[in-house]
């Protein structure tokens, strides 16, 4: 084994979870795939291996040392391929969902896994599932597609030719150290400071059970799609507000947040992707996330809202650079035992580029199949990462759809009030399409079918 290596901001926090709460999946990343024709098992476990060494973080270990935690590159055999033969009776997305909840022992058994499920010759889902400490969702979609573009390549009786990788995650916790030694951390600090000045410590969103302790890091998903009708609307809508559709979509969302609530001042979090431009083929945990305020005043619009939150998104990436785990220090907001973190709502959008086929997959529309590898490939539906935060929305655009799944905490929420906030969101992107400049106090949270309800109810009384 070589020296141990230091762990970027992001990985320290990650592992400090992960001792706190050894037996959470909450931050088991997971990518499935469905694979249909004829499977040569012994050529993919071939390619699997040749990722597995060409990927240092898919066999590294992570553990405590004198100096704090540290990786240790191990063997790369602890990232192989393992099969599981699954008779016709057998429930497969429950045992996909088991594989990808299977927590982790990053000081033992590595923080990456590759399990190919086998129902009969021609049908298998492969399943990626790595703790956050080493990927991100680009990095296991990079992942899969170099193991399937080695498994074509090996079957056809050649070697991979990958590209090389460069610009690896080691290079970016360097990059990092070396940033956060610089006068311009403080410069990135202060920027923080005078952002989140004065910011409510909570949004106090309306919960089903009030919060009575530390996280437990369980939680659950909605997914719902946005109807065809508002996605044709959506790029002329955004366009009239000067921004890019996703970005509208964030706005529409502290607008429903606000609504909620009822605060006027509050922070949610944004995920961005970190990755530099010369990592193109490296894998890990490129990613932080940035604290976006909303501040609407009593007669905020809809159209004044997505504004407000595309300035500060563009503002806050200007500063990304700055790890979110040093936030809470620089802002001196360090939460007491099982008091609230710094952000408890957070927002991820994707936009799919239809360069990239696999990626093209987690936009999750009904029926879409690629070939790949002389393969018939599709997406395999897999809950994950659920209960990180109170609330989280992952927005995923394609060319013809927008995808959304609400992953909440359910110590908090029941399925119920989060399947009601999916719809309110879609009423009030309706609404904010029909009229951009109306003011969101004026949007009615009670849909017609709620309002039928309760007269119907107050009839009974």
């Amino acid at each position: 084994m070589t020296e141990p290596e230091p762990l970027s901001t992001a990985q320290e926090a990650l592992w400090f979870i992960h001792h706190v709460v050894p037996d959470s999946a909450a931050y088991n990343i997971a990518y499935a795939l469905r694979l249909r024709g004829e499977l040569d098992e012994a050529v993919l476990s071939q390619a699997a291996r040749a990722i597995g060494a060409r990927h240092e973080l898919l066999h590294s270990l992570f553990a405590a040392t004198d100096r704090g935690p540290r990786r240790i590159v191990g063997s790369p055999e602890l990232f192989r391929l393992r099969s599981v033969e699954v008779e016709p009776a057998d429930d497969l997305p429950a045992l996909v969902r088991e594989e990808v909840a299977r927590p982790f022992d990053l000081s033992r058994t590595g923080p990456a896994r590759l399990t190919l499920f086998r129902r009969g010759p021609a049908e298998s889902v492969l399943v990626l599932v790595a703790h956050h400490i080493s990927t991100d969702f680009i990095s296991e979609a990079t992942i899969l597609r170099e193991l399937l573009d080695g498994y074509a390549t090996l079957l056809a009786g050649r070697e991979p030719e990958w590209e090389p990788v460069t610009g690896t995650y080691a290079d970016f916790v360097a990059a990092e150290r070396e940033l956060l030694e610089s006068p311009r951390a403080a410069e990135l600090a202060e920027f923080w400071r005078t952002t989140c000045a004065g910011a409510p410590v909570s949004l106090d969103l309306p919960v089903d059970r009030p919060r009575t302790g530390a996280q437990r890091l369980v939680g659950a998903s909605h997914v719902f799609h946005l109807p065809p009708d508002v996605v044709k609307a959506l790029v002329p809508a955004a366009r009239a507000c000067g921004v890019m559709p996703l970005k509208y979509l964030f706005g529409m969302f502290q607008a429903l947040l606000h609504r909620y609530s009822g605060q006027p001042d509050f922070l949610i979090g944004c995920v961005a992707d970190t990755r530099p431009r010369t990592a193109r083929q490296a894998i890990g945990p490129f990613v932080n996330s940035i604290p976006v305020r909303a501040r609407p005043g009593s007669d905020a619009t809809f159209r004044s809202m997505v504004v407000e939150a595309n300035a500060r998104i563009a503002q806050g990436m200007a500063h990304v650079d700055y790890p979110f785990a040093l936030l809470t220090r620089a802002l001196d907001r360090s939460p007491e035992p099982g008091g609230q973190p710094l952000l408890q709502v957070m927002v991820s959008l994707m936009s799919i580029n239809p360069a990239e086929p696999l990626l093209a997959l987690a936009a999750g529309e009904d029926g879409f199949e690629i070939d790949y590898a002389g393969l018939r490939v599709s997406g395999f539906e897999v809950p994950q990462q659920e209960g990180q935060f109170d609330l989280t929305l992952e927005l995923t655009r394609s060319a013809a759809s927008v995808r959304g799944v609400l992953k909440y905490d359910t110590d908090l929420f029941d399925q119920g009030t989060i399947e009601r906030l999916g719809r309110h969101f879609v009423a009030l992107i309706r609404a904010a399409i029909a009229d951009p400049d109306q003011p969101v106090s004026a949007f009615s949270l009670v849909d017609p079918d709620e309002r039928a309800r309760l007269l119907a109810f107050s009839n009974l009384s």
